[in-house]
């Protein structure tokens, strides 16, 4: 019986032992190809393959058609300046949506937090990689300037959207992945880190990346003088938007018919989300375009063009408040940022009594054709439109998505050089001078807040930056109350409007990964 026990004992501690050995064997991992993390962040080619994956990571917020590629267009139409007719973007500009952290509007808001922050990690983990790696000092601080500038960009889009952040600079690991965090981080804290980062960039990086559509020296120099604004360090905002300016590397384009081109490869572009047809990571179609073009094709006579825009759904548009701040002979409305009219192109469907180029005017703003006209004939954006030769017969397009440009740099420098020195100051004058000579109007001879935010309308509408002006301001919660949508049609955001909205809330599902009394924003 002993002996019948011994042999079965024997038999199953050698079957242990091989079991055991092989999982030893299974654990031992051994990769099968030569990407690993330690190429990844140890090696030269790795940690710029790690870099140009964090351009396509931040594509990825623009990157889809998702409710008509909503998620691009949230912040250009929660301003005083469009007038939006419908579908999902129209719950957003209306301020039914974006004001609960729970439910289908948190997951919403989810989006936004969890892209910067996902952006955040991966360049902790580039940096952490890069700095710890024996490669050549200069090369590393190049990649590490790059990485810091993306860093800073999506910080300070947090901070603005969210107010109650929190920052950090070591990558997630095993080790700190369950520490929950208990509190913001102090608005010191957040501006020091955006500083230093942006700082160290300049530093290190150069005024020509090398392949376009990369972080530059320019791009860095105009995230810092927008961050000095925000600390009203006139000073640094003016020093920085000068060192743009007078770089030599960067000119407006005169021509404003060639600014949004769809491809936007020229000297006004500091940073360009880019998108390509046909190629492997060029990115998908979107719906950007779609959404600021009128659906004029509906019209009897009138067919989808290249010119006047392609195919539109008629969604979002400049509203009367945005139109009036214009000058009749703005060339800005020439076709050029916006298109005023639209005429009868198709031979085919001619109705009676018009004639092939005649202007469409069969439906007036107000009225029984109201409608109509909101989603067939307003005036639309052309900042949007796909680079030329694109098929006008479809709504879905490749175009590459200005984030910042020169312009924006002109009248941050304006601001900055006019609360330094007075309303008279010359340095002021001649940059938003500068704006207003290539639209072909009248120069001013005074400057003045009101001067610079109607003028920042005029030449930025709609380019996701006009929420954080007027926030940083203290002019949101007036201007959205005054002026949102149109009289008496879309205009509901001036009524829903109110003074804790300035600061989105923090989606409940990120909040309850937070430490217990981390702090939602005020008023939800």
């Amino acid at each position: 019986m002993n002996k019948k026990f011994t042999y079965k004992t024997i038999i199953f501690l050698m079957i242990c032992g091989l079991s055991f050995q092989s999982c030893e064997d299974f654990l031992d991992e051994e990769s099968l190809t030569d990407v690993s993390l330690d190429f990844v962040y140890t090696t030269e080619e790795g940690l710029n393959s790690a870099l140009v994956g964090l351009y396509h990571l931040n594509r990825l917020h623009h990157n889809n058609t998702s409710s008509n590629s909503f998620r691009t267009l949230v912040m250009p139409v929660k301003s005083d300046l469009a007038v939006v007719r419908t579908g999902e973007i129209g719950l957003w500009a209306w301020l039914r949506w974006g004001d609960s952290p729970i439910g289908y509007e948190g997951t919403l808001l989810h989006g936004y937090w969890k892209h910067y922050y996902k952006i955040v990690d991966r360049c902790n983990a580039i940096i952490q990689g890069a700095e710890q790696s024996d490669l050549d000092q200069e090369i590393l601080d190049k990649l590490i300037a790059e990485v810091k500038t993306m860093r800073a960009n999506a910080y300070f889009t947090l901070y603005r959207m969210f107010n109650n952040i929190y920052v950090r600079t070591e990558p997630t690991s095993p080790e700190n992945a369950f520490i929950r965090i208990e509190d913001k981080s102090s608005v010191e804290e957040i501006f020091n880190l955006l500083k230093e980062d942006l700082d160290f960039a300049i530093e290190h990086l150069d005024w020509n990346s090398v392949s376009y559509g990369r972080l530059t020296k320019g791009t860095a120099h105009h995230i810092r003088s927008k961050v000095a604004l925000w600390e009203e360090d006139w000073q640094a905002a003016a020093e920085n938007a000068d060192a743009v300016i007078e770089s030599g590397y960067h000119s407006l384009v005169q021509n404003l018919q060639n600014v949004f081109d769809g491809i936007n490869d020229h000297s006004e572009t500091l940073f360009n989300i880019q998108f390509e047809s046909d190629i492997a990571g060029g990115g998908n179609r979107t719906l950007i375009n779609w959404n600021f073009t009128p659906n004029y094709g509906l019209i009897n006579g009138a067919k989808y063009s290249q010119d006047m825009g392609g195919k539109g759904g008629g969604f979002i548009f400049p509203n009367n408040y945005l139109l009036s701040l214009f000058d009749e002979d703005d060339q800005r409305l020439d076709n050029t940022y916006f298109r005023m009219k639209y005429y009868y192109n198709d031979p085919d469907n001619l109705p009676a009594g018009v004639s092939l180029g005649d202007e469409i005017d069969i439906y007036q703003p107000t009225g029984n054709t109201q409608s109509f006209y909101y989603q067939r004939l307003h005036p639309g954006c052309l900042k949007f439109t796909p680079p030329a030769g694109f098929d006008p017969t479809v709504g879905t397009q490749y175009a590459n998505y200005i984030i910042y440009r020169l312009a924006e740099t002109y009248l941050i420098g304006s601001e900055a050089h006019m609360r330094m020195n007075g309303n008279g100051d010359a340095k002021a004058l001649q940059y938003i001078n500068a704006i207003r000579n290539r639209a072909g109007i009248t120069p001013l001879s005074y400057v003045d807040q009101t001067e610079i935010l109607n003028e920042r309308a005029r030449e930025l509408a709609f380019e996701g930056q006009r929420w954080y002006t007027l926030k940083r301001m203290g002019m949101l919660y007036n201007q959205i109350t005054l002026y949102a949508g149109d009289d008496g049609y879309k205009d509901e955001a001036r009524d829903n409007m109110q003074l804790h909205f300035i600061n989105l809330p923090i989606p409940q599902d990120e909040l309850d990964l937070l430490g217990s009394n981390y702090p939602q924003n005020d008023g939800y």
